[in-house]
């Protein structure tokens, strides 16, 4: 059994290697890292900058776990590209082909796995919220017509849900706000010329 601590001094020893990389060239959390270059040949020396941060600190990479030279890939849980970040298929899949709950517990665990693809589906707290309130102490669990439509609009607002592009500082921010008794929300965000 590891200390309790142990993510957290690999998370220090990485800030400590990779300083100055950091939100330059790559993104790291614990174990995983994400070189992001403009050009091939840029990648090539930020790839060969890492690597030397890496043996200078006694560090080793195993090759089975590594992919180079990608024009997207999984980080983190998401499917990271060009044009952005959205949920990968697979995890889409898993989600689509979820059965309907049929008890509390099951209930958390889908609105546990809703919940980490959060950030996709506009008004996410107003979309569960019927099935939300089966979660409290003093309801009883009965999964009716209410929650079974918000959990069949859940699974199709995520399988269509858009990239979230990156910021294009050229262009302007725009913030909405929105409350109800139900929740709070806010969302940043840009027209982009193409969608």
């Amino acid at each position: 059994m590891g200390l309790s601590s142990a993510p957290a001094s690999m998370q220090l020893l990485m800030d400590k290697v990779l300083k100055g990389l950091t939100f330059r060239s790559c993104l790291c959390y614990l174990d995983d890292i994400l070189i992001v270059s403009e050009t091939f040949e840029d990648h090539i020396g930020d790839l060969n900058e890492v690597f030397n941060r890496l043996a200078t600190a006694g560090l080793k990479l195993g090759p089975k776990k590594c992919s180079f030279a990608q024009s997207s890939c999984v980080f983190l849980g998401h499917l990271i590209s060009k044009d952005g970040i959205q949920p990968p298929a697979d995890r889409v899949s898993a989600v689509l082909d979820m059965p309907s709950p049929t008890s509390v517990k099951d209930l958390r665990r889908a609105i546990g796995l809703f919940n980490w693809f959060r950030k996709y589906i506009q008004n996410f707290s107003a979309e569960v919220d019927p099935m939300t309130k089966l979660l409290k102490k003093s309801v009883k669990f009965k999964w009716g017509i209410e929650q079974e439509q918000a959990f069949k609009k859940v699974k199709t607002l995520l399988a269509n849900s858009p990239v979230l592009a990156f910021p294009k500082y050229d262009l302007p921010f725009y913030l909405a706000v929105d409350t109800s008794c139900k929740g709070i929300g806010y969302m940043l965000y840009q027209q982009h010329p193409n969608g």
